[in-house]
């Protein structure tokens, strides 16, 4: 599966004779061409677009208009600005950044962008688009205040694309020794190089704007918490109680001595990991497996959904592995808190039982029957009681990661 949104982005010295191309184009007026890209190419002739960047300025159908980050169309002596910020640019030695934004036709036309029987794209949401991924990339470069952008879109048979050049008039970066390999000797320039981190998030910028998942999600998050708000205490069994505590006394016998270690991402707690584990499978299948069955469903759509925006070759899989290991994290720990306050009380009850005792000896042999059973009743009761509570604070974990695990989707998705 070829994915729907490609980002290609390099950068050229201000002393190159693409940036002198570039400004020279600013002035042209003539000839429409139609470009095309190689999604799955990384050759630095995919940048020859942009030597064609302004060719679609002033066209009478409107395709790829001149944009910046404040304007949809500029007029003559708006060109000019523009023209004279890149040309200060380039004397003050500012890099120039080169993005282009390239779309499947076909995916654009799903998502009500593009009609592909008169061949024209929704323009407006496309200059959204990428004055928002624009937005980010200067945001996490630190240039928001210093650098200027201009973009265009390009139409063709195969797909759209959206081009974007990017300037400092006065340089703000720093500057770093760069050796050039011809003359075998070293220069300053100011450094041009963006982060991966900055890469990942303008694509997933551009997904989250065209394809906007909130409303999905929002709707997993209301169909779990009030189901989960619905359910009663007393649905338990007791022999899952009892099935329960036999796993929950193996954890409590693997753990470490001491309690701070008590922490489910703790390497010191992996021997009592899978009891953990286990016992919330079966708090998850026991007490919510049709909201399980539903999350896992949703969990696959959103795969689909990133393995269609980003192909074969990105880790969709991770979105639903790092979900459900979340999910999994937050019931580990909520049933270690309850492990802890369990082998607080265990404590307790020994010190206690240790005084009974002393107190036993005391007392004749009928009273000695009475005793017993009253201690062993009142040990019963605390077992229930402890399971009891267990279980509400798994309740708690599981209502809380559904009303939370929506944030930053992508971003999180993407950041590799």
């Amino acid at each position: 599966m070829s994915p729907a949104v490609v980002l290609r982005s390099k950068f050229v010295t201000p002393g190159s004779s693409t940036f002198n191309n570039y400004i020279s184009y600013m002035d042209r007026e003539d000839a429409k061409q139609n470009v095309k890209i190689d999604a799955s190419s990384d050759k630095e002739n995919d940048f020859d677009v942009f030597y064609n960047f302004m060719d679609y300025m002033d066209d009478d159908d409107k395709q790829g208009e001149l944009f910046t980050s404040s304007k949809d169309k500029l007029d003559d002596i708006e060109k000019l600005k523009v023209k004279e910020q890149f040309q200060l640019a380039q004397q003050n030695e500012s890099p120039m950044w080169q993005d282009v934004i390239s779309f499947d036709n076909e995916w654009l036309a799903k998502q009500g962008l593009y009609n592909p029987i008169n061949a024209t794209v929704d323009e407006s949401k496309m200059r959204s688009v990428t004055r928002e991924t624009m937005r980010t990339m200067l945001h996490e470069e630190g240039m928001q205040q210093s650098a200027i952008w201009t973009a265009s879109l390009h139409y063709n048979t195969d797909n759209i694309h959206v081009h974007v050049a990017t300037i400092e008039p006065y340089p703000t970066r720093e500057r770093m020794q760069v050796s050039d390999r011809e003359s075998n000797t070293w220069h300053e320039e100011y450094r041009a190089k963006r982060k991966p981190k900055t890469l990942d998030k303008m694509k997933s910028k551009v997904a989250n704007v065209i394809l906007d998942r909130t409303n999905e999600r929002n709707k997993i998050d209301e169909l779990l918490r009030g189901t989960i708000l619905q359910k009663k205490e007393n649905n338990i069994s007791l022999y899952n109680f009892r099935k329960t505590d036999k796993l929950f006394q193996e954890a409590m016998s693997s753990l470490p001595d001491e309690r701070k270690q008590w922490r489910y991402g703790y390497q010191s707690v992996n021997a009592a990991r899978p009891y953990i584990d286990e016992i919330t499978e079966i708090y998850l299948e026991q007490f919510h497996p049709e909201e399980i069955h539903e999350l896992k469903a949703k969990l696959d759509e959103e795969v689909y959904v990133i393995k269609e925006m980003y192909g074969e070759g990105s880790d969709y899989q991770k979105y639903k592995e790092t979900k459900l290991d979340d999910l999994k994290k937050r019931m580990g720990n909520a049933i270690l808190t309850e492990m802890r306050a369990v082998d607080k009380e265990e404590r307790v009850s020994v010190f206690k039982q240790k005084i009974a005792m002393r107190e036993l000896h005391v007392l004749g042999k009928e009273n000695q029957k009475s005793f017993f059973q009253r201690y062993h009743a009142k040990r019963n009761h605390n077992l229930h009681v402890s399971v009891i509570r267990l279980k509400q604070a798994m309740r708690k974990t599981f209502h809380d990661y559904k009303r939370e695990r929506d944030m930053d989707e992508f971003d999180r998705m993407m950041d590799r």
